[in-house]
């Protein structure tokens, strides 16, 4: 069986179950398959930082061996996600797994996958719910495939997944995940297995002069005992170590799936923009960076009060105008874009959903507004060209009635002023 955990997940993951998930999530295929692109490695490359201590490994060593983590949910994946209790069930569990894994750091994740795809956040949150019982079948079906035992082998299995991830991880994911360069992802995975070791064989270590200790005892007095006496010659023992038995290799079928190329490797879903600066801009194909870019470009497209851009990439603290760190990606392409277009000037737009009262709301969306201007002023861009302001609940662009929607309605709009 490959090594390779995100091919093997791939391999699962049919044009038929994206059907099903779309439909589920309520989202085009076209979208869904991008947030998989992005969901799958993210939720790997969680589980590989996560391994890279011995009690994280042990952790997920742990939630294998009480689960019913055998593949056997790879089987019917179709059914499986075709909505009912049976997938509302992969869901309960998917987010205990979920919360196991990424902890505080799953919401990060979300806006991540979110903002790379055009899915709702909503939507992205329930995608790595489902997808986690899909990767946690995978991964204890192939632990059962090479034999691994315990959570060392599993921590070397899984850092030994690095190589496969690098080149499809979200940019941002390393700032979420608390790594400050996601090329290292795994190196430490040698440790935490040589950390397993050491405190194997280093609790004998520790324990051996104890346990020698009497026997030393007993021996001295038996020799004092005995010393007038003739000692009788040892006799002379042969202890032969039996052969140890071969391990039995497992006769693994790999099964006949309907196969679509890797998700991950869809990048058609992706917009890619070299600016003038060099700076290459990578987002979701439908996003708003895609969307402002075109929009400056366009000579046609005269500047107006009506053409605003949202940017669905910012995330800030509950009830607070502090920025989250997965926030980072949108910020950085929005200050290079404004680099390289020198004499667009923009107005940022802060907005909430309407519950709680309204002057509450306003001056929080002022200050949110402020505080996306203060990271352009920070990351090179002239005051000048910057205009900010809120307007608390006025302009929603969803119903408030739902979760959803007034999720849609916390937000920060782009308005190109001058170009």
């Amino acid at each position: 069986m490959s090594n390779n955990l995100l091919e093997l997940i791939n391999e699962n993951i049919t044009a038929g179950v994206i059907s099903k998930i779309a439909g589920f999530l309520g989202e085009s295929p076209k979208n869904t398959t991008s947030a998989l692109g992005a969901a799958v490695p993210s939720i790997l490359a969680g589980l590989v930082n996560k391994s890279t201590d011995s009690q994280g490994a042990s952790t997920i060593f742990n939630l294998l061996s009480q689960g019913t983590h055998d593949g056997g949910i790879l089987n019917n994946l179709v059914t499986a996600f075709a909505g009912g209790e049976g997938t509302n069930d992969l869901l309960s569990s998917g987010a205990t797994l979920l919360n196991s894994i990424l902890g505080n750091k799953t919401e990060g994740v979300a806006n991540l996958v979110a903002n790379a795809s055009g899915i709702s956040k909503t939507s992205s949150n329930s995608l790595l719910r489902m997808l986690m019982p899909v990767v946690f079948g995978v991964l204890g079906k192939t632990v059962k495939a090479q034999g691994i035992t315990g959570a060392a082998g599993l921590a070397s299995l899984l850092g030994s997944q690095s190589g496969f991830l690098k080149n499809f991880l979200p940019a941002g994911l390393g700032s979420i995940l608390g790594m400050a360069n996601l090329t290292d992802l795994g190196k430490t995975a040698s440790a935490a297995t040589a950390q397993f070791d050491e405190e194997s064989s280093g609790g004998f270590g520790k324990l051996w002069p104890w346990l020698l200790l009497p026997l030393l005892l007993f021996l001295g007095w038996g020799v004092f005992k005995n010393s007038k006496q003739p000692e009788p010659a040892a006799p002379e023992v042969s202890i032969q170590q039996p052969a140890a038995p071969a391990l039995p290799v497992p006769d693994v079928v790999a099964p006949v799936v309907e196969k679509i190329a890797p998700v991950v490797e869809k990048i058609s879903d992706f917009f890619e923009k070299t600016l003038s600066s060099g700076f290459t801009v990578k987002a979701s194909k439908d996003g708003f960076e895609s969307k402002l870019i075109a929009f400056i470009e366009d000579a046609g497209k005269a500047v107006d009060k009506e053409s605003w851009f949202t940017m669905n990439g910012m995330v800030f603290d509950t009830g607070k105008a502090t920025l989250k760190p997965e926030s980072n990606v949108q910020m950085t392409n929005l200050v290079e874009i404004l680099k390289a277009y020198p004499n667009v000037k923009i107005k940022i737009g802060g907005y909430t959903d309407n519950k709680g009262k309204a002057k509450s709301n306003l001056a929080l969306s002022e200050k949110r507004a402020a505080t996306v201007k203060n990271a352009l002023v920070a990351g090179g861009i002239d005051a000048s060209r910057l205009e900010a302001e809120g307007y608390g609940s006025e302009h929603p662009v969803a119903d408030n009635a739902t979760e959803e929607g007034r999720q849609q309605n916390r937000r920060i709009d782009v308005l190109v002023t001058a170009k």
